[in-house]
C-alpha cells in the first residue's frame, strides 16, 4: 500500500480512527526521547542518575506526562490524518503528479494540526516541569496566567507541523514506495531509510521553531522569555546560535526518526485490519487505469 493513497482511500471518520491508534501506540514506545529533548531545550540539565524516583531515566520521570503526550500525539496524528487525506483530495482533482499531491496534502493538514498540537503540547511540557494532572494543569495555566496563555506557541507549532507531517505522511512513505520499487530493498528496511532522510529533513529544518516554542511554553510567566524573536535572540545570545537555537536535536531526530518508522509502520498493519475495505478496494483500482 502506498503512504499517501492510504489516507485518500479512507473516509474522514477512519482516518481519525487511524491517526489516533497510531499516535498513541508509537508515543507510548518513543516517550522518554521526548522528555528528555524538552529538558535539554529548556536549560535544565539532565541528572543521568538511573533511580526509581529521580534522575533522567527513571520510569516515573521520563513517563510523567504521558496521558497528556499520548492525547497530544493521538489527536494531533488524528487531525494530521484527517487534513491530509482531505488535502490529498482535494489536491488529486486538480494534478495529476501523485507525489505533488502526496507531500501537498501532508504539507496543509500538518499545518491545520497545529493549533490543538500547540495547546496540547503547552499542557504536556507544563506537566513535565511542575507535575499535576491531566484535567488540573490546563485549569491552572488559566488561573495563573490567563486564558490567553493557552494560546502561547501556536504560531511556531504551525510552523513545525507542516515541515513535520509533509515528512511523515509525504516523504517517508515516498521514499519508500521509490526504494522499494527502483532497487527491490526489502519494505521495512525502505521505510527505516524513509524514516531517517525525513526524520532528518523535518528535524533540522524546524528544530529552532520547536526549541522556541519549547522554551516560550516552559516559561509561561515571561520571566525569561516573551515572545518568537526576543526568545530566539535570547537563546542565540546565551548558548550561541548553533548550542542555543539547536539545542536537544540528537533526542529529537531520534524521536521523530521513531515516530516516523512507528506511526507508519502502524499504519501499514492497522489499516487492513481496522478497514479491509480500503485494502479490498485496491486491485479494483489498479486494473481499472
Amino acid at each position: 500500500m502506498g503512504g499517501g493513497s492510504d489516507l485518500q482511500r479512507l473516509s474522514g471518520g477512519e482516518n481519525c480512527v487511524l491517526g489516533m491508534v497510531t499516535g498513541v501506540l508509537s508515543k507510548c514506545c518513543n516517550y522518554p526521547c521526548l522528555v528528555w529533548k524538552n529538558t535539554l531545550q529548556q536549560g535544565i540539565k539532565l541528572n543521568t542518575t538511573w533511580t526509581t524516583s529521580g534522575g533522567a531515566f527513571s520510569p516515573l520521570k521520563v513517563y510523567r506526562g504521558l496521558p497528556m503526550a499520548c492525547m497530544n500525539l493521538g489527536g494531533t496524528n488524528a487531525v494530521q490524518f484527517v487534513g491530509t487525506g482531505f488535502f490529498q483530495k482535494l489536491l488529486a482533482k486538480s494534478s495529476n503528479d501523485k507525489d505533488a499531491v502526496q507531500v501537498g496534502g501532508a504539507f496543509l493538514g500538518g499545518a491545520a494540526s497545529g493549533v490543538p498540537c500547540s495547546i496540547w503540547e503547552l499542557c504536556m511540557i507544563q506537566q513535565q516541569r511542575f507535575g499535576g494532572s491531566t484535567l488540573g494543569t490546563p485549569a491552572r495555566i488559566v488561573q495563573e496566567y490567563g486564558a490567553a496563555a493557552i494560546g502561547r506557541g501556536i504560531t511556531t507549532t504551525i510552523g513545525r507541523e507542516a515541515m513535520f507531517t509533509m515528512s511523515m505522511l509525504g516523504v517517508t512513505p515516498l521514499i519508500q514506495e521509490k526504494l522499494v520499487e527502483s532497487s527491490g530493498m526489502e519494505k521495512n528496511a525502505a521505510l527505516a531509510a524513509g524514516s531517517l532522510t525525513g526524520a532528518l529533513l523535518a528535524g533540522v529544518a524546524t528544530h529552532p521553531l520547536d526549541t522556541i516554542k519549547s522554551c516560550m511554553q516552559g516559561d509561561l510567566g515571561r520571566k525569561k522569555y516573551d515572545g518568537i524573536v526576543q526568545t530566539g535572540r535570547s537563546l542565540a545570545t546565551e548558548y550561541g546560535v548553533v548550542q542555543g537555537l539547536f539545542k536537544g536535536l540528537f533526542w529529537r531526530v531520534a524521536l521523530i526518526s521513531t515516530t516516523f518508522f512507528l506511526v507508519n509502520t502502524f499504519k501499514q498493519q492497522t489499516v487492513p485490519l481496522l478497514f479491509p475495505h480500503a485494502v479490498q478496494d485496491e486491485p479494483e483500482k489498479k486494473s481499472s487505469r
